[in-house]
C-alpha cells in the first residue's frame, strides 16, 4: 500500500515539469539588444552572413546563442553556424590541421665566376610531379654557401599557408629574412611573402626562436626559401607545411584585435579585456621594450568572477634587426573565447605588453523564410537561438548545385538599437514569477495533492478499523 502511494505521489508533482517547459518561448525581435539589416538578392534561399567587430561587441552570451534572423513577420527563421552544418555534412569546419614535413632540396649557390664560366641546373622529377634529385654542374666556379632552399609540396592535396623550419642543432645565433616564391613548373615563379623573419638565439640560457612563415593560401607545388639579409647559409634542417583547413570552403582570413592591458593591483601580471566573445585561436605578444626577450604565461577567463586558465606559455622577443624591429611569432591556442586576458612574465616587466588576438570570424547560415526585409539580432539574456538541421538543406542543395557550393554571403548593413538594454534583463517569468498559466497548473498540482491526502487518510480509518 505505501509503494502505490508513493506512486501516486510521484505522479501528482511531475505535473510540475510542464510549468517550466513554458519558460522557453520563441525568441522575439524585443528579446534583442541590437539589430542590422540584411540585403537578400531575389530567389535566394539559403544565405551566409560572417560576424563583424561591432556584432561580437554587442553579444551577451559567449557561445554566441543570442544571434539569430527574423524575417518581415518579426518570426524567427532557422539559423546554424556554417561551422556545424559542415561538420554535418562531413567537412572538419573546426578541426586544427597538423603541419606535415616536406623535402628540402638546397640549391647550390655559385661565388665568384668569369663571364665565360656556365652553370647548368639539373632537376630530376618522377611521373607524380614530385621532385627526386637536384643537382648542379659549375664550370671553373668556386662553390659558396646557399642562402637558398627548394621545398616540395606536390605531394600535399590541400593549399598551404606557411611554412615552419627546424634549426640545425650547432647553428650560430641567427637573425635573418627571407623572401617565398612559389611555381607550378619550376620556371616562373611568383612572389609570396617579403622579409620574413627567422631567428634563433640563446640569450643567458633563454631560447629564442621565430621559425614560422606565413602567407595567403596556395596551391603551387614547388617553393624557394631564399635569404635576403646577406649571401649565407641557412642552417635550416627540416621544413614543414601548415596547410589550410580540410573544409569545402574558402579559408577565412585571420583578423586580429589589439588590446591593451594595465597591471594588476598585486603587481602578478597585466590583465587586458577584449570587447566580446571572439573565437581566438592565435595570440601576440609584443613586449613593450625593445631587445627585450621574457617567458610569457597566457591565461584567459570568460568572467572576473571565475579563476584563470592557462592557454599557451613560451619565450617572446622583441629586438632590433638590420633593417626593421623583429618580434617573436604569435602563440597557438586551442580556439577559445574569453573575454579577460592576463599574462605573466619571467623576468617581470615594465610596462604592459601589447596583445594581439587572433581569430577566424564566425559564420552563419539561414534560410530565407517568409518575406523580408531580413534583419541580424544580437544580444540577449533571456531568449536564445533553437538548433537547426540545415546540414540537411545544404546536401539537398549540393546535389543540384554542386559538391563544393556553398550558400552566397551577404553583409550587414549598418546597425541600430533594438531593445538595448532591456533584452539583457531576465524575463520576469523566467526570474521566478508565475504566469497565469503557472498558477493554474500549481492549482490543479494543490489539488491533486489534496485528492491523495485525503485517500490515504480514508485507507488508514479503514485498515484501523478493522
Amino acid at each position: 500500500m505505501k509503494r502505490s502511494m508513493l506512486w501516486m505521489l510521484l505522479v501528482a508533482f511531475s505535473s510540475i515539469a510542464p510549468s517550466q517547459e513554458l519558460r522557453h518561448l520563441p525568441p522575439t525581435p524585443r528579446d534583442f539588444a541590437w539589430q542590422w539589416p540584411l540585403a537578400i538578392a531575389p530567389g535566394e534561399d539559403l544565405v551566409r552572413i560572417s560576424l563583424t567587430p561591432e556584432v561580437y561587441a554587442r553579444l551577451w552570451r559567449d557561445d554566441t546563442m543570442d544571434l539569430t534572423v527574423f524575417n518581415g513577420a518579426e518570426e524567427a527563421v532557422p539559423v546554424a553556424t556554417l561551422d556545424a552544418i559542415l561538420s554535418g555534412v562531413g567537412s572538419s569546419g573546426g578541426n586544427v590541421v597538423v603541419p606535415i614535413d616536406v623535402p628540402v632540396f638546397r640549391t647550390p649557390a655559385v661565388g665568384t665566376r668569369d663571364a665565360g664560366d656556365r652553370l647548368r641546373l639539373f632537376v630530376s622529377q618522377r611521373s607524380d610531379g614530385r621532385l627526386e634529385r637536384l643537382d648542379a654542374d659549375v664550370e671553373t666556379a668556386s662553390m659558396s654557401p646557399s642562402p637558398e632552399l627548394l621545398l616540395d609540396l606536390s605531394a600535399i592535396q590541400t593549399p598551404s599557408r606557411g611554412l615552419v623550419v627546424t634549426f640545425n642543432a650547432d647553428a650560430a645565433p641567427l637573425v635573418a629574412r627571407v623572401d617565398v616564391f612559389g611555381s607550378r613548373d619550376l620556371s616562373s615563379w611568383t612572389r609570396l611573402a617579403a622579409a620574413q623573419a627567422l631567428v634563433s638565439l640563446n640569450e643567458g640560457g633563454l631560447k629564442l626562436e621565430r621559425r614560422r612563415i606565413e602567407f595567403a593560401d596556395t596551391t603551387l607545388p614547388y617553393l624557394r626559401l631564399v635569404r635576403t639579409d646577406a649571401r649565407e647559409d641557412l642552417p635550416i634542417e627540416a621544413v614543414q607545411a601548415l596547410r589550410s583547413r580540410a573544409t569545402h570552403s574558402q579559408e577565412t582570413p585571420l583578423q586580429q584585435v589589439q588590446l591593451a592591458g594595465h597591471a594588476e593591483a598585486d603587481g602578478r601580471g597585466f590583465v587586458y579585456r577584449s570587447a566580446g566573445p571572439f573565437p581566438i585561436e592565435r595570440i601576440g605578444v609584443t613586449l613593450a621594450e625593445r631587445n627585450a626577450a621574457a617567458n610569457v604565461i597566457i591565461e584567459s577567463r570568460p568572467r572576473p568572477d571565475l579563476p584563470w586558465r592557462e592557454r599557451a606559455r613560451g619565450a617572446v622577443f622583441h629586438v632590433s634587426g638590420r633593417d626593421a624591429d623583429i618580434a617573436s611569432a604569435p602563440l597557438e591556442t586551442a580556439l577559445v573565447r574569453d573575454r579577460e586576458w592576463r599574462i605573466r612574465t619571467e623576468p617581470p616587466q615594465a610596462r604592459a605588453p601589447a596583445v594581439t588576438l587572433g581569430y577566424r570570424p564566425d559564420q552563419l547560415a539561414f534560410l530565407v523564410q517568409g518575406e523580408g526585409p531580413f534583419r541580424l539580432a544580437a544580444g540577449s539574456a533571456r531568449s536564445q537561438r533553437a538548433t537547426f538541421p540545415l546540414h540537411v538543406v545544404l546536401l539537398e542543395l549540393r546535389d543540384s548545385r554542386g559538391d563544393s557550393w556553398l550558400p552566397p554571403e551577404t553583409r550587414l548593413g549598418r546597425g541600430s538599437e533594438l531593445a538595448g538594454s532591456l533584452a539583457l534583463a531576465p524575463r520576469l517569468d523566467a526570474s521566478g514569477s508565475p504566469t497565469p498559466w503557472q498558477w493554474l497548473l500549481w492549482g490543479l498540482l494543490l489539488a491533486g495533492a489534496f485528492v491523495v491526502v485525503t485517500m490515504v487518510l480514508r485507507l488508514l480509518r479503514q485498515s484501523g478499523s478493522n
